[in-house]
């Protein structure tokens, strides 16, 4: 699949869906990592339509928290994060559809 076609299916499930965060996903579901350099890593913590949220953390900190947050456009992301992305997606519309039909009952 193109790139094109991964961001397409990205945010019209985002669109659809509505935002999240890694978080909301259930399960041992991990952040996906953009990239690193030395001891800083940057890994993907919400998603919108028009871009990532990205977490910066020091992996030698104790600490759980980020140093610092960015967001990163979808465009600009190789193609494994984004086939990555994509499938945490498609888990948030599974998730969105049996949240629906559990509501609708």
């Amino acid at each position: 699949m193109e790139n094109a076609e991964i961001i397409n299916r990205i945010t019209s499930i985002i669109s659809k869906h509505g935002c999240f965060s890694i978080g909301e996903l259930e399960g041992e579901n991990q952040s996906i990592l953009v990239g690193s350099l030395g001891p800083y890593v940057g890994l993907t913590e919400g998603f919108t339509e028009g871009y990532v949220e990205v977490g910066v953390y020091q992996t030698n900190s104790y600490s759980s928290d980020a140093i610092d947050t960015y967001e990163e456009s979808y465009w600009l992301l190789n193609e494994n994060v984004l086939g990555d992305i994509l499938l945490l997606c498609e888990q948030w519309e599974a998730e969105s559809l049996k949240t629906e039909k559990r509501i609708s009952n």
